[in-house]
């Protein structure tokens, strides 16, 4: 699969774009993907305590252009696939001007698709402030992908992203494709952060068991993470060629299905039937 190189654009604060980062770094995990995380937030720093193992910290106050390891990295010896960068909050000038300093052209030339994601939720204020960077990236003269995260944390009225963002994306002919971020209990949350654990860590056994102890609690939190990741998988296998899709990614994707099906009202016997029915097409 080509290279991805995803920017969580820097929107309004409380957003959940560390969150939204995280997810989309669990399930390129899941899918056995090689992946570097950069955390831009110099106030708060979530990702890089989170995620030791794959997260890099970009220090403004030490370094004048301390981005330009994103763009530097893509032309490593031995790249990633998955690249995330967590912009912090607002749109500063420097960000702009930095920004201006990425040389498009030659980006053009190695196998890297570019992404802006943005994280909206019930506030009209997180709508708007993703303007600037949809105005920004639409101007420049490269193919870039659009991410858009709907966040139901604070509810699931996106009245104004469903009424004004989303049909100015499509009136500029964007590529973009939408994701569900479903609210879940903040006391879960804050118990995973006050002890520093992300939650797919947990669900895969690091941490005290005794954080959330009972088979309710852990099963919630389960389904949770698949309700938010399967999206994502299905978004990266997407872009995968059919050698890539190997014997375990295949059986994660099998899986993936059936849950976003009996999400849907699908049963598993219906299911069946169709993945029959195509296998035979082809």
């Amino acid at each position: 699969m080509r290279r991805m190189l995803i920017f969580i654009a820097g929107t309004k604060g409380g957003v959940g774009k560390s969150f939204a980062s995280a997810m989309l770094a669990g399930a390129a995990e899941d899918l056995g993907l090689s992946l570097t995380v950069y955390d831009t937030d110099n106030e708060n720093r979530t990702l890089t305590t989170l995620m030791k193992e794959h997260c890099r910290f970009l220090d403004e106050q030490k370094e004048t252009y301390p981005l330009d390891e994103v763009i530097n990295s893509l032309y490593e010896s031995s790249p990633v696939t998955v690249t995330i960068v967590d912009m912090k909050a607002g749109t500063s000038r420097s960000t702009q001007e930095w920004f201006s300093s990425v040389p498009w052209d030659a980006l053009r030339k190695i196998d890297v698709d570019v992404y802006v994601a943005g994280c909206v939720t019930s506030d009209p204020d997180s709508v708007r402030t993703f303007g600037p960077w949809l105005e920004y990236f639409h101007n420049i003269d490269f193919p870039v992908h659009y991410l858009l995260i709907k966040n139901a944390k604070d509810g699931d009225n996106f009245f104004v992203c469903d009424s004004l963002l989303e049909p100015g994306m499509r009136e500029m002919e964007l590529d973009y494709s939408v994701f569900f971020i479903s609210p879940i209990e903040q006391e879960y949350i804050g118990k995973l952060n006050n002890n520093d654990i992300l939650l797919r860590d947990y669900l895969h056994g690091k941490g005290p068991k005794t954080l959330l102890p009972t088979i309710m609690q852990k099963s919630r939190l389960r389904n949770h993470y698949y309700a938010i990741t399967d999206q994502f998988i299905e978004f990266f296998v997407s872009g995968m060629e059919a050698n890539e899709r190997n014997e375990s990614r295949q059986k994660i994707l099998t899986s993936v299905q059936k849950r976003i099906a009996l999400r849907s009202g699908v049963q598993p016997d219906e299911l069946e039937k169709e993945e029959t029915a195509k296998s035979k097409g082809n």
